[in-house]
C-alpha cells in the first residue's frame, strides 16, 4: 500500500498541465511507469477483485436483453405464428424488394418458412412500436430482431439450422 500511497501523492502533487502524462519527457515517464508497475503488481489482488466485481454497464445490459427476451417470447405466438421468421416491410421502402427477395431465397433452401408483416397494418405497427422500431426493413426471429436490410449471409447464420 505504501508504494500506492506514493503514487497517489505523486500524481496530486503534479501540477494540472503536468497531469497530461504526453507531456511528460522519458525520465519523467520512465518513473511514473516504474511506480505505476509497482502498484500494481503490490496490490494485485485489488485490482483482481475490481475486475471480477460485477460491471453496472454489464449488469444493466443483461437486463436490456432479458427484457427483449420475454418481450420476444411473449409477441412471438402471434408474430411469428409458426415461422422461422417475420420480415417487417413498409410500401415506401427502398429496401424491402430486396430483402424479401432475399428471405424468400434463403427460406426455401433450408426449408423454411417466414411471414411477411406490413408496417401500413395496425397488427404490424403496433408489434414494430412494442418492438421500439419504426422503419422497414427488420427482420423477427424468435431471440432476436435484425433492424435494417440484412445481407443473406447473415441471414444465412441465422436462420439455417446446420452448422457451415
Amino acid at each position: 500500500m505504501r508504494t500506492a500511497g506514493a503514487l497517489a501523492a505523486f500524481a496530486l502533487a503534479l501540477p494540472a498541465a503536468a497531469s497530461d502524462f504526453s507531456a511528460f519527457g522519458p525520465a519523467e515517464r520512465a518513473a511514473f511507469h516504474a511506480e505505476l508497475r509497482a502498484a500494481i503488481l503490490a496490490n494485485g489482488d485489488v485490482i483482481a477483485d475490481a475486475m471480477a466485481a460485477p460491471q453496472p454497464a454489464q449488469s444493466e445490459m443483461q437486463q436490456y436483453i432479458q427484457d427483449d427476451l420475454t418481450l420476444l417470447e411473449r409477441l412471438a405466438p402471434d408474430l411469428l405464428s409458426g415461422h422461422a421468421v417475420a420480415l417487417f416491410t413498409a410500401q415506401d421502402c427502398n429496401t424491402c424488394a430486396a430483402a424479401l427477395k432475399e428471405l424468400t431465397e434463403i427460406t426455401e433452401r433450408y426449408g423454411l418458412t417466414f411471414t411477411q408483416h406490413d408496417l401500413h397494418t395496425h397488427p404490424a405497427a403496433r408489434w414494430a412500436a412494442a418492438l421500439g422500431l419504426d422503419s422497414a426493413p427488420f427482420y423477427v426471429l424468435p431471440e432476436m430482431v435484425l433492424n435494417g436490410h440484412m445481407p443473406p449471409m447473415v441471414l444465412e447464420k441465422h436462420l439455417n439450422p446446420k452448422p457451415h
